[in-house]
């Protein structure tokens, strides 16, 4: 793998960006020392063995600077309930810490998130430049559930529920 050699023409980005709209992702809130923030739909896990998970960042954030220097950062998997909370950490411009945002300095100061399903404190493993994004993977160090065990989902552009079927 590597630089791409084929002549085979890709996809225009409006297209892609339909396409992967009709896929459901899961919320996250990445959040550091700062305290600083941003909103993921990204989050994978990468291995087990070492625990390491991933998710990409754009590479026009101005959240991400701060981060990428954090030493230790929290990713805050967010509850069915949370919506409002992930389109503040995705907007600019405002202290997205300031109320009504619930959070608490968690291990080595990261925020951690009121009301969340999940989160995982990890250290920084490899960043990654790929295509207009950075790809981040992080080294769990630490984990905890919550009280929300139902995920947040974004899927057409929209934040919903989880709908299990038996």
């Amino acid at each position: 793998m590597g630089t791409r050699v084929s002549q085979t023409p890709i996809v225009d980005a409006a297209r892609f960006r339909r396409a992967l709209g009709r896929h459901a992702a899961g919320v996250v809130v990445v959040t550091g020392p700062g305290p600083v923030g941003m909103t993921a739909t990204s989050l994978t896990s990468v291995s087990l063995d070492p625990p390491l998970v991933s998710f990409c960042v754009n590479r026009e954030s101005t959240t991400w600077p701060d981060l990428r220097e954090a030493p230790y950062f929290a990713v805050n998997v967010l509850g069915s309930g949370q919506a409002a909370l992930a389109a503040r950490f995705a907007g600019r411009g405002i202290d997205r810490f300031a109320a009504p945002t619930r959070w608490r300095s968690g291990p080595y100061d990261v925020p951690i998130l009121a009301g969340v399903a999940a989160h995982l404190v990890c250290e920084p493993y490899d960043t990654i430049a790929l295509g207009d994004h950075w790809l981040v993977v992080g080294l769990v160090v630490g984990s905890e559930l919550g009280d929300s065990g139902e995920p947040l989902l974004y899927h057409h552009g929209r934040y919903g529920r989880f709908d299990p079927h038996t």
